[in-house]
């Protein structure tokens, strides 16, 4: 008996290889997202940031690699959210892993505000 418990409370211990990726790509975004705010890697509205020269080495008209990670795993993220959400309650990983990801969606959203209030994101 006491095997069966010991083996239970390893596996509610270990985190999942779902939880890993999913919190692994919320830090990049996170890192990505405070480089955001030095000009000399963003740029400004009239001149190019390291950024500019790491992510499109070949200035094309199209949008730059990280902005196109940041949309592609911001839409990762909000889907990956639903799947810890009937765990939450239960499980303090599940409850971690919403979190971030709502904390991910809330800077996303201030990344679009700011890009596009400075000048940095130009639609055209």
């Amino acid at each position: 008996m006491e095997d069966f418990e010991d083996d239970w409370a390893d596996e509610k211990r270990t985190i999942g290889l779902g939880t890993i990726v999913l919190r692994a790509v919320i830090m990049l975004n996170f890192i990505r997202f405070a480089l955001s705010f030095l000009p000399w890697f963003e740029g400004t509205a009239s001149a190019a940031g390291f950024a500019d020269q790491l992510f499109n080495p070949r200035h094309t008209d199209g949008l730059r690699s990280d902005f196109l990670w940041l949309l592609f795993s911001t839409i990762y993220i909000f889907y990956a959210m639903f799947v810890f959400v009937p765990d939450f309650r239960k499980e303090a990983k599940a409850r971690t892993n919403v979190y971030l990801g709502f904390a991910w969606l809330v800077a996303f959203l201030i990344y679009i505000h700011r890009g596009v209030v400075t000048g940095v994101l130009d639609f055209g």
